[in-house]
C-alpha cells in the first residue's frame, strides 16, 4: 500500500507529537502572519471547537427549499492569542450548509460531506479565550449527536495537516460507547422538535415507561422460548428436562458432519461440548423435501434429542434451535416437540463495509451470530464513494488507492478524508483474495449465501478515482491502449451536477464501451471468487440508485445520444440503458441480477433478463407498496429493505446520545420491528408513524389516472415476497464494536420477522384496501395478541439471549432506563425485561433498583442498566421528575 508522505505525517503527527509548549501565551506579532508548522501544530493542539445546535425549528430557513432544517453554529475558541491566517480547517458534515453567517470565517462545501472553514478578509486573529463564531442553517434536523463527525483537519499550503485534538471522539472506559466532546445538542424539547406538527415530543421517559412496562408476566414460560419463534412447538411440562452439563452424545444419520459442525462448535461455546457421557443427539436428515429448505423437527422428550430434517440446513437450524432452548444458568432443556420451518427464503442482513471498513475478524463473528438467528443471506456491500473493499486481480488501484483515504485532497494516493476520517485506525482496509475466500468457506459453513454487491453506476467515486490513477499512470508510460482499456471516466467531461451525498465526481460514466469492460472485468473475477470457493454466484446487486445528474456536457455521451442505433434519445434515459445493459451481462453468466427498486424503475422490462430481484428501500409513508406491486407485476423477486423498519443504523430511540441517521425513521427497535407485517405493507398504516410522528394513508386499491392509465393496481393474486433484510450503513460506524451495538439486539427481532409468520397480522388483500389509523382490520383482538407475543419473545431476549451474548462476547445495546413518578417514588424500567437497574442520588454511590426510589431522597437522580452478567453498564439517564406530575 502506497501513501503520500504528508498525509503519512499528518496521520502520525496527530497521533504521536507531544504539545509543543511555550513560555508566553502569546506567541505571534499583532499583524497577521501566515502560519508555520509549529505554530499549526501547536493551534491543532489547544484549539477548541464546539459544534452547537441552536434550533431544529428556525424561524427562516435561509438557501433552503427542505421541509426541514436547523440552525448551529460552529464556536472557535484558542486559548492563546495566535495573529496568524493561511490556514484552513476542513470537517465532515452530513448536510452542507445552505446558508452561513459569520465576521471573519468562511464555510464552504467541498465534496461529498468534506467542508472547509476559513479567514476572511476581516479575520484578525484568534484573542485568547474569545471566541470565532460561524453561524449555518442545514437543509435537514440534528437529532442526535451521531451525524457529527469527528477530526476536523487544520491545513495549510505547504505544511503538514494535523488533526485538532478537542474535536477526536473517544471510546469511555466503562460504557465502550463513543463520546463526542465537541458536540453540543441538547435534548430540551424546543431544540429537539423539528416542525410544527412533530409528534415525537410525547416521546417522553414516562410514556415510555407505561409503553414498557408490564406486570405479572410469568417469567418460568421463557424456557421453553426459542428465538426467532418455530412454526409450532408442543410443551410437555410432566417431562424431566435434559441436563446438558455432560454434554452432547453426537450420532449423524445422512448428513456430513461439516454441514452442522458450526451448530455444535456454538452449543460448545455455550457449555455444551461434545461428550461420549453427554445427552444422546440424533441428527438425521431424510433427504426427502417436504417443505421450504431449512424445515425440521426437534424433539427434547425421553432422555434424547431427535432433530430430523430434509436437508443440511434444516439440521444445522435444529441444533442452533437446541441452542436457543438451552438456558444457560442450569444448562437443562425443556421437554419439547417442534416442527418448524421458515417463512421466507431469503432472510438477510446488508453489511456496509465501503464508508468504514469492517475487519474480517468482525464479519466471521457476524456470520456466526447471523446464522444462530437463522438468517441466510450476507449482503456484502464492498464498494462506495468511499472506498473499494476487496482485491480485484489486474487492477491493484482499486486497492492501492481506494481502501484508505487519507488528508490530502487530490486522490491521487488515497480518497479524501470524507466522514471524518482523517484518523483512520480500524476504518481502513480490504479484503484480500485470501480474506475473501475465508469469509466464503465461513458463510458456506454456516449456511449462509454472500451476495457481493459493488455500487454501479452511482456511489461509485472509489472506482472512478481508482481507473483514473490507472489512466494517468500507464498514460506516462506511454501504454495509452491499456490505460483507456478500463477507464471508468471521460476527461471531457465538464458536467457539474452533485449526488444525494453530495459528490460532484462519483458517476462511471456509462457511454464509454471501457466502462463495461471494467464492470465484466470486476465481475467476472469476483464470480471466479466465488467458484474457487465452491459457493457460486448465484445473484449479484449491482446497486444501480441514486445517480444524479451527470454526462449531460460529457463529449463520450453526446456522440453516444447521437448514434441512433443505441436506442438512447435522451441523457436521461442513459441511467436505464445501463442497468439494461449490465443486467443482460450479469444474466448471460448464469447469475441473476438485483438492484435497488429506483434504478431499476429506470429500466424497460422488455430490456432486462426474466429473473431479477427489485430490493425495494422505499418506505412505508412513501408507497412502499405501490413499489412492490408494480415490480411484482414485472415479475421480479422482491426483498423488502423498507428503511424505516430495516435499517439498523437508525437510532434505537429518541435520544441526543443515541447515533444513526434518521431520515427514514425518528426511531427502530426491537418493538417497532416485531410489530412490522411483512406480508401487508399498506396495513401497517393503521400504528406506524411518518418521520415526525403523523399519521398516514396507504391506499391500496386499483387507480388510474385521467386518461384511464392504471397508476396502482394490488398485488398480482398469491404474489409473496421473497424475503427480508436488515441494514447496516456505517456513515456514522467507527468502530467493530458499535456495528455490534448498532445490530444487537434488535436483529434478533428482524430474524424474528424472516423466519415467523404471526398468527396476528393482518392477511394481505389481493383486491385492494385503504387502511390509516381510523380502520380496525388489526383488531382489538390481534392486537392484544400481538401484545401477548411480542411479550414472550422480548423477555425470551433479556432472560436467556442477553446471558448468551455476554458469554460470547458480544457488544449489543444494553438500553436506556425509562422511569415515571407515581404517588411521589420514581419508577425505573427498561424496554428488555430482566436486566438489573441501578440509582444514585446526586454524586453518591450506585444503589441497586429493587423497589420505587422516594422522591424525598434528592430529586437528581440517575438511573442505569447493567448487562446480565454485570460487567457492563448502559449510558446513564438522568430522571426527568420535574417535568412529571404525580398520579
Amino acid at each position: 500500500m502506497r501513501v503520500h508522505k504528508r498525509a503519512l505525517t499528518g496521520r502520525v503527527v496527530a497521533m504521536l507529537l507531544p504539545s509543543i509548549m511555550l513560555a508566553s501565551p502569546v506567541w505571534a506579532n499583532n499583524s497577521l502572519t501566515k502560519i508555520n508548522q509549529q505554530q499549526l501544530d501547536r493551534l491543532a493542539d489547544t484549539l477548541d471547537v464546539k459544534y452547537r445546535l441552536l434550533s431544529n425549528m428556525p424561524e427562516q430557513c435561509p438557501g433552503s427549499t427542505a421541509e426541514f432544517c436547523y440552525h448551529a453554529q460552529i464556536e472557535l475558541t484558542s486559548p492563546f492569542t495566535v495573529n496568524v491566517d493561511g490556514w484552513k480547517i476542513l470537517y465532515s458534515q452530513v448536510y452542507p450548509s445552505s446558508e452561513t453567517k459569520s465576521q471573519q470565517l468562511t464555510l464552504r462545501h467541498f465534496n461529498g460531506d468534506l467542508n472547509h472553514i476559513a479567514p476572511n478578509q476581516a479575520f484578525n486573529g484568534f484573542k485568547a479565550g474569545e471566541s470565532q463564531v460561524i453561524e449555518m442553517w442545514v437543509g435537514s434536523s440534528l437529532l442526535n449527536e451521531g451525524e457529527l463527525m469527528p477530526n476536523y483537519i487544520l491545513t495549510a499550503d505547504g505544511l503538514d495537516p494535523k488533526v485538532i485534538k478537542s474535536t477526536q471522539s473517544y471510546i469511555e472506559a466503562d460504557t465502550g460507547l463513543e463520546i463526542k466532546p465537541y458536540a453540543a445538542v441538547s435534548d430540551s424539547e424546543s431544540v429537539m422538535k423539528s416542525h410544527p406538527e412533530d409528534q415525537y415530543g410525547q416521546h417522553t421517559s414516562a410514556a415510555l415507561f407505561e409503553k414498557y412496562t408490564i406486570d405479572n408476566y410469568p417469567v418460568d414460560s421463557v424456557k421453553h422460548a426459542i428465538v426467532p419463534t418455530p412454526n409450532a412447538i408442543e410443551v410437555f411440562e410432566r417431562s424431566a428436562p435434559l441436563d446438558l452439563k455432560k454434554g452432547l452424545n453426537v450420532h449423524l444419520v445422512g448428513v456430513e458432519y461439516g454441514e452442522v459442525a458450526a451448530a455444535l462448535s456454538r452449543l460448545a461455546e455455550l457449555g455444551a461440548k461434545q461428550s461420549h457421557e453427554g445427552v444422546k443427539v440424533i441428527v438425521k436428515v431424510s433427504g426427502t423435501a417436504q417443505g421450504m429448505a431449512g424445515s425440521y423437527q426437534l424433539d427434547t422428550r425421553k432422555g434424547k434429542v431427535f432433530i430430523e430434517a430434509q436437508d443440511s440446513e434444516g439440521a444445522f437450524y435444529g441444533l442452533q434451535s437446541l441452542a436457543s432452548l438451552l438456558s444457560l444458568d442450569t444448562m437443562q432443556v425443556p421437554a419439547v416437540k417442534v416442527v418448524d420451518e421458515p417463512r421466507y427464503e431469503y432472510r438477510g442482513l446488508h453489511l456496509d463495509v465501503a464508508r468504514n471498513f469492517r475487519s474480517k475478524e468482525f464479519v466471521l463473528r457476524l456470520l456466526g451470530k447471523m446464522a444462530a438467528y437463522k438468517l441466510n443471506k450476507l449482503h456484502f456491500h464492498l464498494a462506495d464513494d468511499e472506498g473499494w473493499r476487496i482485491e480485484i486481480p489486474g487492477l491493484p488501484e482499486l486497492t492501492e488507492l481506494s481502501s484508505h483515504r487519507c488528508i490530502d485532497l487530490d486522490d491521487k494516493d488515497c480518497l479524501q478524508p470524507q466522514l471524518g476520517s482523517a484518523l483512520n485506525a480500524g476504518r481502513d482496509g480490504y479484503y484480500s483474495l485470501s480474506d475473501y475466500q475465508e469469509i466464503l468457506n465461513f458463510a458456506k459453513q454456516h449456511h449462509i449465501e454472500v451476495i457481493p454487491s459493488l455500487d454501479m453506476p452511482g456511489h461509485s467515486r472509489a472506482a472512478v478515482k481508482a481507473m483514473e490513477k490507472r489512466f494517468y499512470t500507464l498514460t506516462k508510460q506511454g501504454e495509452h491502449a491499456a490505460a483507456k482499456q478500463y477507464l471508468v471516466s471521460d476527461p471531457k467531461d465538464v458536467t457539474e451536477y452533485r449526488s444525494i451525498q453530495h459528490y460532484n465526481d462519483n458517476t462511471l460514466n456509462v457511454c464509454m464501451e471501457s466502462t463495461y469492460a471494467f464492470v465484466d472485468k470486476v465481475i467476472s473475477e469476483v464470480a471466479n471468487q466465488h467458484k474457487k470457493a465452491g459457493s457460486p454466484l448465484n445473484i449479484y446487486h449491482i446497486g444501480a440508485d441514486e445517480t444524479a445528474g451527470a454526462w449531460i456536457e460529457s463529449p463520450a455521451c453526446k456522440q453516444f445520444i447521437a448514434d441512433k442505433s443505441n436506442d438512447v434519445h435522451e441523457v436521461e434515459e442513459l441511467t436505464g440503458y445501463f442497468i439494461e445493459r449490465v443486467s443482460r451481462m450479469i444474466a448471460a453468466k448464469g447469475i441473476e441480477v438485483a438492484g435497488w427498486n429506483d434504478g431499476l424503475s429506470e429500466t424497460r422490462q422488455d430490456k432486462m433478463p426474466n429473473k431479477v430481484a427489485s430490493y425495494v428501500w422505499a418506505t412505508l409513508p412513501q408507497n412502499a407498496h405501490k413499489v412492490v406491486s408494480a415490480h411484482a407485476r414485472r415479475g421480479w423477486d422482491i426483498i423488502l429493505a423498507t428503511p424505516d423498519v430495516t435499517y439498523l443504523d437508525f437510532p434505537y430511540e429518541l435520544d441526543p446520545k443515541e447515533s444513526g441517521y434518521k431520515w427514514g425513521s425518528r426511531r427502530t427497535n426491537s418493538q417497532t420491528i416485531f410489530e412490522f407485517m411483512p406480508d401487508n405493507l399498506p396495513a401497517n398504516a393503521e400504528f406506524k408513524k411518518d418521520t415526525i410522528g403523523r399519521n398516514y394513508v396507504a391506499d391500496d386499491r386499483t387507480q388510474v389516472d385521467e386518461n384511464g392509465k392504471f397508476v396502482h393496481q394490488p398485488l398480482p393474486e398469491g404474489f409473496r415476497v421473497t424475503g427480508i433484510q436488515g441494514h447496516l450503513w456505517s456513515e456514522v460506524i467507527r468502530k467493530d464494536h458499535l456495528a455490534e451495538y448498532m445490530l444487537f439486539p434488535r436483529l434478533l427481532a428482524l430474524a424474528e420477522k424472516a423466519w415467523h409468520r404471526a398468527s396476528w397480522e393482518v392477511p394481505y388483500n389481493y383486491a385492494g384496501e385503504k387502511y390509516d389509523h381510523t380502520t380496525n382490520f388489526l383488531t382489538a383482538q390481534k392486537r392484544a395478541l400481538r401484545d401477548r407475543q411480542w411479550q414472550d419473545f422480548i423477555h425470551a431476549v433479556g432472560h436467556k439471549e442477553l446471558e448468551k451474548f455476554d458469554k460470547l462476547g458480544v457488544f449489543y445495546r444494553i438500553p436506556n432506563v425509562v422511569s415515571k413518578v407515581i404517588d411521589n417514588k420514581l419508577h425505573a424500567s427498561t424496554i428488555i425485561p430482566g436486566l438489573p437497574i441501578q440509582y444514585r442520588i446526586g454524586n453518591g454511590s450506585w444503589l441497586e433498583y429493587t423497589a420505587p426510589v422516594d422522591l424525598k431522597a434528592g430529586k437528581n437522580i440517575e438511573l442505569r442498566a447493567l448487562s446480565p452478567d454485570r460487567r457492563r453498564p448502559g449510558r446513564i439517564e438522568l430522571a426527568d421528575i420535574e417535568n412529571q406530575s404525580n398520579l
